[in-house]
């Protein structure tokens, strides 16, 4: 029987990205892995790239990575996902903004890769999904969306494909196996062994069918370990090509054939469940302990984080500003038109994942600097969309705005606080 593997690459970078930082990676990372994918025919890869890159690529003169991109999909072995374009975690924020970032970056994969852009899959940034999102994403057209294992409420499935009740079908990353790659735990024959021999335990499901999904950044290839995209994805895929695992088995572990597959494909090849599920509210760094404790996205929003804390106060008091400018009539006064065009420029790029990220000191990820760029787009936006309401007469923003404020003050003081803090351990 066939094991297929369907994997899966997520590239992004956030809109305050230092240039020469991107360009980097870009070298050292991108171009590289796309170029190691081209080599081999058997590659069949679902990629996210979040509408805030491929702008950044565009803009800095990188255009020949999205050129690679494009050649990629034309020969079949790359499949773009539908995503958010500035990578928020969509069940934090309001269900409008959740819609307006998935249809900003439907335009841009529109525009990337033209009107024939086949949208089947959906990637929520960071794997972060909730029912809510799952409703949202199958309202836009998408057929299925993919989550972390943690999310999967029932048995594990390896020979179905669950669906939710609106049709959705869910699919979820083997959170396992996709972390021993991404931290370098298997060489790729480690790997083949693994998938192989994964689900095999006993004489009845030999005889099945199976599918493994693995996801992790793309930058996890020649950006943090360097030429992992040929140590590792290329030396798979060319294991897989000259059918040491695809027509052979293993007597001795059981290995079956494997197969690389898309995963808007699996659906071919195996049945859905009987029973429809509702996911777990989770994130791909989401532990069960976290589950228990009623924390599903501990790394942006956690009760016990009072830099989280502060953020999402100034961001429920500016979603409040950005709803009352959001109603003004822009076609009376030139400045009102600017100053909330300027207000919401910044507040699409503000919601972007990567400050609350950098704001978990215990968990090793911490940088003030990081933190506050992200805070300044917010910053921006708020004093915008006031300005957009003074002058339009209006003075129904005016507690918003004094909140935001405040909080802002606070979360200074909490950045300055917990950077004391940790120089004098």
């Amino acid at each position: 029987m066939t094991t297929y593997w369907a994997p899966l690459l997520h590239i992004y970078q956030p809109p305050t990205q230092d240039i020469d930082i991107l360009k980097k990676i870009n070298e050292e990372c991108y171009k590289p892995l796309f170029n190691e994918l081209k080599r081999y025919d058997n590659a069949k890869f679902c990629l996210n790239i979040n509408g805030v890159l491929i702008e950044l690529l565009n803009e800095y003169g990188m255009s020949d990575t999205l050129d690679l991109i494009r050649d990629l999909v034309g020969e079949n072995k790359l499949e773009i996902l539908g995503t958010a374009k500035f990578h928020p975690i969509l069940p934090l924020i309001p269900k409008k903004e959740v819609k307006r970032q998935i249809r900003l970056n439907e335009e841009t994969n529109r525009g990337v890769f033209g009107n024939g852009w086949n949208k089947k899959g959906f990637f929520p940034p960071e794997m972060a999904i909730s029912s809510q999102v799952a409703k949202i994403v199958k309202e836009f057209g998408y057929e299925w969306v993919i989550m972390s294992g943690i999310s999967c409420p029932r048995h594990w499935c390896y020979d179905k494909i669950y669906q939710s009740p609106n049709g959705l079908k869910l699919y979820f990353r083997d959170d396992i196996l996709s972390n021993k790659i991404a931290f370098k735990k298997l060489t790729a024959k480690n790997f083949l062994q693994e998938l192989g021999s994964m689900y095999k335990n006993g004489d009845e499901e030999k005889n099945n069918n199976t599918y493994v999904i693995t996801a992790m950044d793309g930058e996890t290839f020649g950006w943090h370990i360097k030429n992992y995209e040929k140590a590792f994805l290329g030396k798979t895929l060319k294991l897989i090509e000259e059918n040491n695992y695809q027509k052979q088995k293993d007597s001795k572990n059981g290995m079956d054939d494997i197969k690389v597959e898309f995963i808007s494909n699996l659906n071919q090849y195996f049945p859905y469940a009987e029973d429809n599920i509702i996911p777990l509210s989770s994130s791909w760094s989401t532990s069960y302990e976290d589950l228990k404790c009623e924390v599903p996205y501990p790394l942006w929003k956690h009760p016990e984080n009072n830099i989280h804390k502060y953020y999402w106060k100034i961001m429920e008091s500016l979603n409040n500003l950005m709803d009352l400018a959001d109603n003004l009539d822009l076609t009376k006064d030139w400045a009102v038109e600017n100053y909330y065009t300027t207000a919401r420029y910044f507040y699409d790029r503000g919601l972007h994942s990567c400050p609350m990220w950098w704001a978990n000191p215990f968990q090793n990820t911490w940088s003030p600097n990081l933190i506050y760029k992200g805070i300044e787009l917010l910053i921006r936006a708020a004093l915008n969309a006031q300005l957009a309401l003074v002058n339009a007469g209006r003075n129904n923003g005016d507690s918003y705005f004094d909140s935001i404020s405040y909080y802002h003050g606070l979360l200074l003081m909490e950045l300055y606080d917990t950077s004391r803090k940790k120089a004098e351990k």
